[in-house]
C-alpha cells in the first residue's frame, strides 16, 4: 500500500527528512518534559524513533494511541503512512478517516481513504468517498482526477475500480482528465470498447489532442483494428516528422504487428537522426542484421557503444560477429582484439574471436582461444563442441575432436548443434549409418537448419538415398540458399 502515499507523505521512517517528521512538528511543553507525564507528543516522538529503527508495528501502535488527541492533519497523514508500513490496513483506514475529519478539504486524504476502502472490499463506501474527493469545477479539478486515475490503475484493486472511474467521469462530464483516466483504466482492465468511447468523447472537444489520439491507437490495437491504429501514427508524423518519441512508438507498434520491413524504415530514420536510447539502437541493429542491412546494423552498434558505455562489450561482440558473417574477417578480428584488450576476461568476446579465426583459416589461433576458455571452464559445452567440431571437420585429428564432442554431448544431450556434431564425427570416422540417427534428430529439432541439412543430405547421399538428399537440400535452400556449407555440399556432390 506504500505507493498510495507517493504524493501525500514521505515513504520510509528512516528516509524522512527530520524537518518533515511528525515529531518535529509537535512542540513538547517544558511542563511535560519536567514532570515526565506521557503525552501524545511523547508518543509521537517514540513512534518516530521506532519507525527510524524499522519497528513499524510499534510505531503504528503508538500513533494509534495518540490519534484521538492529535489535531494536526500532517501528523495524522504520517500516522496513516506508518500504519500502512506496519501492514495494518484497518488501522490505516480509521486513521485516514480522522485525517479527513481534520482536513475536510484535503483531496489527498479523501483519495487515499477511498482507495484503501476499495482495496478492503468496501466498494460502495469507496465509491462515495472518491466521488466526494472530486473538487468543484476549477483549476484543481483536472489534476485531482488525473491523480486519482493513476491510483486506480493499480492492478491489485478489485474490478469495481473501473465502475468508480466511470462514475467519476459521469459526475464530471466536462473533465478532459476524467475521460482520459477512464480510457487508460479501461485499457488496463481489458475493456478497449469502453476506452474507445471515452477517448472519442475527449477528441470530440479536442480533435488534435495528441495524448488522446495515442490512447485511441492503443484501443484500436486492442480491438484488432491495426490499420486504423497505424494510420493515427502516420498522420501525427506528417505534422511532427522530427518527433523521435512518436516515431519510436510507431516503430515499436509496427514491430509488434510483424511488419518488420516498415519498422526497419522507422528505426533507420531514428538512427540517422542521432538516437541514443540503448533499447532502440539494439533493436535497430538486430532488425538490420536480420534484413541483411549490415551498414545500418554497424552504425547502430557503434552509436550504441558511443552513447552508452555500459553496452560497449556487448556492442563489440555483435559488431565482430556481424563483420564475420559478412566475410570481413580482418575487420572482425580487429573488433574482437579491441574488445579483448578492454575486457580480457570476457568469454563471449574470446569465443567470437575464435570463430572469426577459424572461419578465416587460422585454426591454430582459434584453437588457442577455445582452449583458453576451457582452461577456465572445462565444462563449457558450447566451447567443447566448437573445438571438437573444428578438429573433426577441418583436420585429421578426428578422434581427438570426437572425444571433445562426446564430452559436450554428455553435458547437453538435447542441444541440436552438439547432436549434429555427434553425427558429423561419426560420419568422418567412417560410420554413416550411426551418423544418420544423430543428424535426423538434429534436423528435426531445428526444423531444417541449413548446415545440419547439408550434413544430413551428404550422409544420405553416401548411403545411396540421393533423392532424399536432394529433397533435404532443396527444403533448406528455400530458406537459406546462400548458406556456405549448404552451397558447397550441393556443388561438390550434385553439381
Amino acid at each position: 500500500m506504500a505507493w498510495l502515499l507517493t504524493a501525500c507523505v514521505p515513504m520510509a521512517g528512516n528516509d524522512v527528512p527530520v524537518a518533515e517528521r511528525a515529531d518535529t512538528r509537535v512542540a513538547v511543553s517544558a511542563d511535560a518534559v519536567a514532570t515526565g507525564v506521557e503525552s501524545p507528543m511523547h508518543r509521537v516522538m517514540a513512534a518516530e524513533l521506532a519507525a527510524v529503527r524499522g519497528h513499524f508495528e510499534r510505531a503504528s501502535a503508538l500513533y494509534a494511541e495518540a490519534a484521538e488527541q492529535i489535531r494536526d492533519p500532517e501528523v495524522m497523514a504520517r500516522a496513516v503512512q506508518v500504519a500502512l508500513r506496519a501492514d495494518r490496513p484497518e488501522r490505516a483506514i480509521a486513521l485516514a478517516r480522522r485525517w479527513v475529519g481534520l482536513a475536510p478539504d484535503s483531496i489527498e486524504a479523501k483519495q487515499l481513504l477511498g482507495v484503501m476502502q476499495l482495496r478492503a472490499g468496501q466498494s460502495d463506501v469507496a465509491m462515495q468517498t472518491l466521488l466526494d474527493s472530486v473538487p468543484p469545477p476549477g483549476p484543481n479539478r483536472n489534476p485531482a482526477i488525473a491523480r486519482l486515475g493513476a491510483l486506480l490503475l493499480d492492478g491489485a484493486l478489485p474490478p469495481e475500480a473501473l465502475d468508480i472511474m466511470q462514475a467519476i467521469a459521469r459526475a464530471a462530464p466536462r473533465s478532459e482528465a476524467a475521460k482520459l483516466a477512464l480510457a487508460r483504466l479501461a485499457l488496463a482492465r481489458g475493456e478497449p470498447a469502453i476506452a474507445l468511447r471515452a477517448v472519442d468523447e475527449a477528441l470530440a472537444d479536442r480533435p488534435d489532442w495528441v495524448s488522446a489520439l495515442l490512447l485511441r491507437s492503443d484501443a484500436l490495437l486492442a480491438l484488432d483494428r491495426p490499420n486504423a491504429a497505424v494510420a493515427i501514427f502516420e498522420n501525427l508524423l506528417v505534422d511532427s516528422p522530427d518527433n523521435r518519441a512518436l516515431r519510436r512508438d510507431y516503430a515499436r507498434i509496427l514491430l509488434d504487428l510483424g511488419r518488420d520491413a516498415e519498422a526497419l524504415m522507422q528505426y533507420r530514420d531514428l538512427v540517422t537522426a542521432g538516437a541514443t536510447h540503448p533499447q532502440l539502437l539494439s533493436t535497430a541493429a538486430i532488425l538490420a542484421m536480420q534484413a541483411g542491412d549490415d551498414e545500418l546494423a554497424l552504425e547502430a552498434l557503434r552509436r550504441l557503444r558511443q552513447a552508452n558505455p555500459g553496452f560497449r562489450a556487448r556492442s563489440l561482440l555483435l559488431e565482430g560477429g556481424l563483420l564475420r558473417r559478412a566475410d570481413r574477417f580482418e575487420e572482425s578480428l580487429a573488433v574482437f582484439n579491441r574488445g579483448l584488450r578492454d575486457y580480457p576476461g570476457n568469454t563471449e568476446l574470446r569465443y567470437g574471436r575464435a570463430m572469426t579465426r577459424i572461419m578465416d583459416g587460422d585454426l591454430n589461433g582459434g584453437e588457442t582461444d577455445l582452449r583458453r576458455i576451457l582452461q577456465d571452464d572445462p565444462g563449457d559445452a558450447r566451447t567443447l563442441n566448437a573445438l571438437g567440431y573444428t578438429l573433426v571437420d577441418q583436420t585429421d585429428r578426428i578422434a581427438e575432436g570426437a572425444v571433445l564432442i562426446e564430452r559436450a554431448y554428455a553435458i547437453k544431450p538435447d542441444d541440436p548443434a552438439i547432436i549434429d556434431s555427434m553425427g558429423w564425427a561419426a560420419y568422418r570416422q567412417g560410420d554413416p549409418e550411426r551418423a544418420l540417427g544423430y543428424l535426423r534428430r538434429a534436423h528435426e529439432l531445428t526444423d531444417g537448419d541449413a548446415e545440419i541439412a547439408a550434413h544430413l543430405g551428404e550422409v544420405l547421399w553416401v548411403l545411396g538415398q540421393r533423392e532424399a538428399a536432394r529433397d533435404i537440400w532443396a527444403q533448406a535452400a528455400a530458406n537459406d540458399a546462400d548458406h556456405p556449407v549448404l552451397r558447397e555440399t550441393r556443388e561438390r556432390l550434385n553439381p
